[in-house]
């Protein structure tokens, strides 16, 4: 018998912007003990202060962030997002929470970020966005490849890792190249 794994879709996610009155379940995805579990995360043990004040950015409009939520599991993924220093270029991070590994189907982490860039891109202040992926971090750079991100460098000794430190892949997507969610979604299904 061979049991076929289905594949989570966009339209099946639930998008919330990140509040004021979200601290603790932030806090609890930003935990260290969550932190210490991602080898492949920008984020690492040491970053008390983001953790801290990642929501107060947010309510302050410096940063965005979402929650992607799949009915009967809750949030599986925060995503924060931040301006990088130049005018309509911003950067960002996804941690992913203990219930996407239990939603027990592929392309989780696919779903969860085209509908967040959906978002991301639907305001006018966001041209490019970029962030960078470990060359250890063989599903998310996959993850990348999917939604239309151009691999546009590598980043020498950029990420953080148990055994030091690695390169990462700068990725980057302009907004004139995103397709939106319902076409990452056409494309998967088809």
């Amino acid at each position: 018998m061979t049991t076929t794994v289905s594949r989570v879709l966009p339209s099946e996610l639930a998008v919330r912007p990140i509040t004021e009155t979200d601290q603790d379940v932030v806090d609890a995805f930003l935990s260290a003990d969550r932190i210490g579990e991602m080898a492949d995360s920008g984020f690492t043990a040491a970053d008390d202060e983001t953790r801290q004040h990642i929501v107060s950015f947010i309510s302050a409009g410096t940063a965005r962030g979402w929650f992607v939520e799949l009915s009967g599991y809750g949030p599986l993924c925060i995503q924060l997002y931040m301006p990088f220093g130049i005018p309509g270029v911003w950067s960002g991070d996804v941690i992913n929470g203990v219930e996407a590994a239990r939603v027990g189907r592929r392309g989780v982490g696919t779903a969860c970020m085209a509908v967040v860039l959906d978002e991301l891109f639907g305001g006018p202040d966001v041209h490019r966005l970029m962030g960078f992926v470990s060359v250890t971090n063989e599903p998310s750079l996959r993850m990348c490849d999917r939604l239309g991100f151009t691999r546009e460098g590598i980043a020498r000794d950029q990420m953080p890792s148990p055994d030091g430190r690695v390169d990462a892949v700068m990725m980057g997507l302009l907004r004139d190249e995103w397709q939106g969610a319902a076409a990452i979604e056409r494309r998967l299904v088809g």
